[in-house]
């Protein structure tokens, strides 16, 4: 008799046990079901941020590479020509978005020093060696500023550095600065801008640029 009251109560515990654990898995079901959706919208909503990004910056790189024929010299203009400047941007973005990423802060610096450097418009030799594939896009995204920087911009740099090593950016000489309209102000909205570069970081991060607005004195830096 005693042998089978222990077997009623070790099954009547069996017993308990799978139904607590049925209610258990039963609830941890709905608490998954309840928050899928919200982790499905923000894979979503990452996913189409990083798309848009990506868009942007290819439809960028496209402008770059497409104005390169016309400012080519005669001699080369046939091979430049025979290029696809859609497709060379498409493997420039890729290679960034592969080697670098895009959603930090460090990211971002980095794709905007080499979209800086290749639509500089005094930047045509790098442009034409990345469409003509003498730089192909994973050598690219490695180089630093000053490796993409153009021969000229390089030259300038170097001297507006010594002169400003130790002044702030409002004490820097206008004339030191180079003009463009590749910046827009957030204050006025204008396009007239000076610019010039600093290494204020290691060597092997971008060079921060400082940009002035010409029409409203307006400051920041990239």
């Amino acid at each position: 008799m005693v042998e089978i009251r222990s077997k009623r109560c070790k099954n009547s515990g069996i017993i308990s046990a799978s139904t607590c654990s049925t209610r258990v898995t039963k609830k941890a079901r709905m608490d998954i079901c309840e928050t899928e959706p919200d982790q499905k919208r923000k894979v979503v909503k990452v996913t189409d941020s990083a798309k848009a990004y990506r868009e942007r910056v290819r439809k960028q790189l496209e402008e770059a590479f497409s104005g390169v024929a016309s400012e080519a010299d005669e001699g080369i203009r046939h091979d430049v020509e025979a290029c696809d400047p859609v497709q060379v941007a498409a493997s420039v973005e890729s290679a960034m978005f592969e080697k670098i990423g895009w959603s930090n802060r460090v990211s971002k610096a980095k794709y905007q020093s080499v979209l800086f450097n290749l639509k500089n418009s005094q930047n045509l030799d790098l442009r034409r060696k990345v469409l003509l594939g003498q730089i192909v896009p994973e050598v690219l995204v490695s180089m630093t500023a000053e490796e993409m920087a153009s021969q000229k911009r390089e030259r300038e740099n170097v001297q507006i550095r010594l002169k400003t090593m130790k002044r702030c950016m409002h004490g820097t000489d206008e004339k030191e600065k180079a003009s463009t309209d590749m910046f827009k102000c957030g204050r006025c909205g204008e396009r007239k801008c000076s610019y010039y570069q600093m290494q204020t970081r290691s060597a092997d991060e971008p060079m921060t640029t400082y940009v002035t607005c010409v029409n409203c004195n307006n400051h920041w830096k990239l």
